[in-house]
């Protein structure tokens, strides 16, 4: 069967996460933070207190936006993009890409029963070997990249500015040495909030929260700034290569293992020329 057709017959219950992680309001940031950790989530659902009433979706990107606000329904995003556990799996990925989310919670009778994710349709469907057409068409001709001296302050910049989740990492001679993503900066910094220090070391974590590592992000009452250091002492070195002649379910595979969204893609000689996303390889679905 050509992997043009083999998606068309599935739903969004067959890749969702069924036993999905939320959190309620009303709530703070630091609880809510501290469900992430202990979860390893980037993205929740925000219910009703007592309730499986979706009100709002938050990430961490949340966070970086509004490092101000104290309260989860002030960070969250409101009446977030959803879906049914019944609609196609095409239905998910073309709302992905029209509305420029990587997460859609699932309701059934105005109740969240789950969440699927860009990745749940990468890491389960386009890696089958049905989906064998070479990434070539699916490749993003424009890159943005970063030098790996360049301030961690500089490049998050530069990433607001574009709004982009993931950067491309080079070096002097022009070599891809990494990526930097909004994760990289999370799992790598101590969040502090000078209101909630003591909180966060008395609350249940225990030695959780105390991370050891350097510190980046530092969250004030108003504002969000970053300590001078290279980019390097953070970013991702995990990094792997693909070729316009890559199969797709190939890319996705590799996406897979290195848990990843984002590869270089690379000619015969080794010259970076694009790159491949996640988000470029749903796009599939909708092309067939």
């Amino acid at each position: 069967m050509e992997g043009q057709y083999v998606y068309e017959k599935l739903s969004v219950k067959d890749f969702m996460t069924k036993n999905v992680i939320y959190c309620e309001v009303p709530s703070t940031r630091t609880e809510v933070l501290s469900i992430m950790k202990k979860h390893k989530v980037t993205c929740l659902p925000v219910v009703k207190k007592g309730t499986r009433k979706l009100v709002g979706l938050i990430t961490r990107f949340s966070f970086l936006e509004k490092p101000y606000e104290e309260q989860t329904a002030l960070v969250m995003m409101r009446n977030p993009l959803h879906v049914s556990p019944y609609n196609t799996i095409k239905d998910a990925a073309r709302l992905f890409i029209e509305h420029n989310t990587r997460y859609l919670p699932v309701v059934d009778q105005e109740e969240l029963v789950g969440i699927i994710t860009i990745s749940d349709i990468v890491y389960k469907l386009l890696t089958s070997v049905v989906f064998h057409h070479p990434i070539k068409e699916l490749v993003e001709r424009k890159v943005l990249a970063v030098w790996n001296a360049t301030p961690i302050n500089v490049v998050w910049k530069i990433m607001e500015l574009a709004k982009v989740p993931t950067l491309l990492v080079i070096n002097t001679k022009l070599e891809v040495v990494g990526t930097f993503s909004i994760s990289d900066l999370f799992n790598h910094a101590d969040v502090i909030m000078s209101e909630y220090k003591s909180s966060l070391k008395a609350s249940t974590e225990g030695q959780e929260w105390d991370w050891d590592s350097l510190t980046i992000v530092y969250i004030g009452s108003k504002k969000l700034t970053f300590p001078e250091k290279p980019i390097s002492e953070i970013m991702s070195r995990k990094i792997d290569v693909v070729r316009e002649e890559t199969p797709i379910n190939q890319c996705a595979k590799k996406m897979r293992d290195l848990d990843t969204h984002l590869l270089p893609v690379v000619d015969i000689n080794g010259n970076l020329i694009g790159v491949i996303s996640d988000f470029n390889l749903i796009k599939f679905l909708l092309n067939r």
